[in-house]
């Protein structure tokens, strides 16, 4: 429920309590509430019972327990729904919910948002994308063939996608805190800048983060092969045929195919 009423506002989701209840598991939300429902139960089990009111004390006195019963209900069935729906889409390999650490150059705040490996065959994106209740969602793409304006190549030869890196950050757990698993993607900027995308705690857990990785490399694989992984896999569509139009004393329009994102200099 928290996500659903925040993840429309971004001033609301950049908020520290907001990524911290959506950071943690359903047992560190428990003890999240339990802390200050113990008083509040105490409070209004002392109300309750000294008016001889049972019902008051286990409608407003549990009130703590049952919002976290609501919240992890709502957000199972809503996430899952709206992952769902963009699983659906032939533009979108995979989904999922995730927390935006930091890196990317348009986004100074941390944050929770989709995540999404879309576009073409061709052309293959990691989007970090902000819902909307209005109008179209905002999408902050990271592209994972398209290195214009990167660092000048050595004397020997190079491959376009070798400087792109997909590596896991893992921090152990303690008594009280979970392993702590992150994602980080580089990429070169449009400024030329090598860039390094953050992102953790993913809707469904850490070996979520590790498919990840498996699926960013696998994307980049078949858009510069043409060879698709190991099924069960969804392919992206290939590029729509770029029309080429000549002047006027020329012969008209045609087609040819589009090209890699690397080849758009």
């Amino acid at each position: 429920m928290v996500w659903l009423l925040s993840k429309a506002s971004h001033s609301a989701s950049i908020r520290g309590w907001v990524r911290q209840w959506l950071r943690g598991s359903t047992t560190d939300r428990f003890i999240q509430v339990s802390i200050p429902g113990f008083l509040w139960a105490l409070v209004w089990g002392a109300i309750a019972f000294s008016g001889d009111a049972d019902v008051l004390f286990f409608t407003v006195g549990l009130a703590p327990w049952y919002f976290w019963v609501l919240d992890a209900v709502v957000d199972h069935f809503h996430t899952n729904g709206e992952l769902g729906r963009l699983m659906s889409r032939d533009d979108i390999v995979l989904a999922t919910r995730a927390e935006y650490v930091g890196g990317h150059p348009q986004l100074p705040h941390g944050r929770f948002a989709y995540l999404m490996i879309r576009g073409d065959q061709q052309n293959p994106l990691l989007s970090i994308q902000f819902p909307s209740v209005q109008g179209e969602p905002e999408n902050f793409d990271v592209p994972l063939l398209d290195f214009d304006g990167a660092e000048p190549k050595s004397e020997r030869e190079e491959s376009l996608t070798e400087t792109l890196l997909a590596s896991i950050d893992e921090r152990a757990g303690g008594l009280f805190k979970g392993e702590r698993v992150t994602l980080n993607v580089d990429y070169h900027g449009r400024g030329g800048r090598k860039h390094r995308v953050e992102l953790t705690s993913f809707f469904h857990g850490n070996d979520e983060i590790r498919n990840w990785r498996n699926y960013l490399v696998c994307a980049q694989a078949e858009a510069d092969t043409g060879v698709p992984p190991h099924q069960p896999w969804k392919s992206l569509q290939p590029a729509p045929e770029e029309v080429i139009t000549h002047a006027p004393s020329g012969d008209g329009s045609k087609l040819q195919p589009a090209r890699r994102a690397f080849d758009r200099r």
